[in-house]
């Protein structure tokens, strides 16, 4: 999926009795799905109910309603409703889908598309009450900007091609039902299944460069993503948990990209990670991957490539006076294995490296030398950084914000709160007249009613988001080409 950008608009505040959640409709009220009088004019179908578990109804313009079910054709100005234990997923002409968590109320107040004319089109859904994750379609991602919109009672969220997730909370219930929901939490979270990693220690500036240029400055808890490179600037040090527990330790200056990274926690044995070291050094120590099958993970430089085989090592590129430079020809390359087995490969030529030897290849030379000890390239740098396997593997742990320290000592009982996650593009949040919060991929945010605290950006998502199957995972299907 290209990431894009989206814009989000919220000026968000207490929500009202007016978004209560419509009560005690009796089955004797509700006739059964695809019942139409024959007065009732035909509208124009903008999409259907995908599945239902669970009670879901369905209230039209004209104020009728009947159950909802797989197949259930949705038409402008719908209510669909979520009973308690119960979800639905929404699919629109555009190929727009829409997951609905347990107690919720959504609407489909407006929406048009129009395949040769993207200048008419326009998507605009309310969400009342509850949760939502939203797959936009092509809608989010061509003609106006502002076609596509997503609301509460007060808050507006422009989307342009994006996947994020949204939660309202009255009171104190997400801080409840997080406790509830966290032993139900998915280990494919699907809001986390593209980070490859978190920084999990710091000193000095740590940045992330996309494939497209594009510089971000990374705090501890931060996301990066396969394609990235962290940068370190000199003095400080980074490490990075990566998610599958392998633990990469950058000394400052140094500079890395994320090759390819894809772990799938049920399947780590058809994971890969490859890791490119540009400038410096990188010390690591490999985690189930590695583990798992040994020939998925490899870091390159180059000059040469080091194949795994469950380890700790350190991987540096030096002057000739021994300071860390660019990876190039004109540097000496050391690898010193402190735990495991390697290969190590130059010039088509292997050579196997045991734990306490070195390889080192020369600057200007492409051949091998492999000595019995450990060359202590790192013990002479400032700020190396700590071995990564004396680091904690706190990936799973960086990757959610508890709820409990966000709305601890803000009147949460009285107000509503907004729970935003980010799992792919950017979006932008404004709450009253606070500046705008950039919020990226990997990220979340907090809006707090009843106050006057702009809009918090929290490296990760909320738990109440992260730990909910409904949102986290949903059923989406791979976007199809839309009539």
């Amino acid at each position: 999926m290209h990431k894009l950008s989206a814009l989000v608009l919220l000026a968000f505040g207490f929500v009202g009795s007016n978004m209560a959640f419509a009560q005690n409709i009796q089955p004797k009220d509700l006739a059964p799905a695809g019942a139409k009088s024959v007065s009732e004019p035909t509208k124009a179908v903008v999409g259907s109910i995908k599945a239902v578990t669970g009670l879901v109804n369905l209230q039209t313009a004209e104020g009728k309603n009947k159950f909802a079910g797989a197949g259930t054709k949705l038409n402008v100005g719908d209510v669909i409703n979520t009973q308690a234990k119960s979800t639905a997923v929404l699919e629109f002409v555009d190929t727009t889908q829409v997951a609905l968590r347990p107690n919720t109320r959504f609407v489909v107040e407006n929406y048009e598309y129009q395949p040769e004319q993207p200048v008419a089109d326009k998507a605009e859904f309310k969400l009342v009450k509850g949760g939502l994750r939203t797959l936009t379609g092509l809608i989010g991602k061509r003609g106006s900007a502002d076609a596509f919109s997503m609301k509460s009672e007060t808050a507006t969220i422009g989307i342009r091609g994006t996947d994020f997730t949204a939660r309202i909370c009255k009171g104190n219930e997400c801080t409840r039902l997080a406790k509830g929901e966290s032993e139900k939490a998915t280990a494919t979270n699907a809001s986390t299944a593209d980070v490859a990693g978190r920084v999990s220690q710091l000193t000095g500036e740590l940045f992330a460069i996309s494939a497209e240029g594009k510089r971000r400055t990374l705090q501890k808890g931060s996301a990066v993503f396969a394609g990235e490179t962290v940068d370190v600037s000199e003095g400080g040090f980074g490490v990075l948990s990566m998610a599958d527990s392998t633990r990469l330790t950058l000394p400052g200056g140094s500079s890395m990209q994320v090759a390819a990274y894809r772990y799938a926690p049920s399947s780590p044995q058809t994971s890969v990670a490859s890791f490119k070291l540009l400038k410096g050094a990188v010390r690591a120590v490999t985690g189930s991957i590695a583990k798992a099958e040994p020939n998925n993970v490899k870091f390159f430089t180059e000059t040469a490539t080091v194949g795994i085989r469950g380890t700790a090592i350190d991987i540096s590129c030096t002057s000739v006076t021994g300071g860390l430079v660019v990876c190039s020809g004109g540097a000496n390359l050391t690898v010193e294995l402190r735990n495991g087995k390697i290969v190590v490969t130059s010039a088509g030529v292997n050579s196997e490296i045991l734990a306490g030897q070195s390889a080192i290849i020369p600057a200007g030379n492409t051949n091998i030398k492999v000595i019995n000890s450990l060359a202590n390239v790192l013990g002479n740098v400032p700020n190396a950084g700590p071995l990564p396997e004396t680091t904690p593997a706190n990936f799973e742990s960086l990757s959610s914000t508890p709820v409990q320290s966000l709305t601890q000592g803000q009147g949460s009982e009285e107000g509503s709160q907004l729970y935003v996650a980010v799992n792919d593009g950017t979006i932008v949040i404004t709450n009253s007249n606070q500046d705008p919060l950039e919020v990226n991929r990997g990220e979340g945010a907090f809006v707090q009613t009843l106050s006057n605290l702009p809009p918090k950006l929290l490296t990760s998502p909320p738990d109440v988001i992260v730990q909910d199957a409904t949102l986290s995972a949903p059923p989406f299907s791979a976007p199809q080409c839309a009539p």
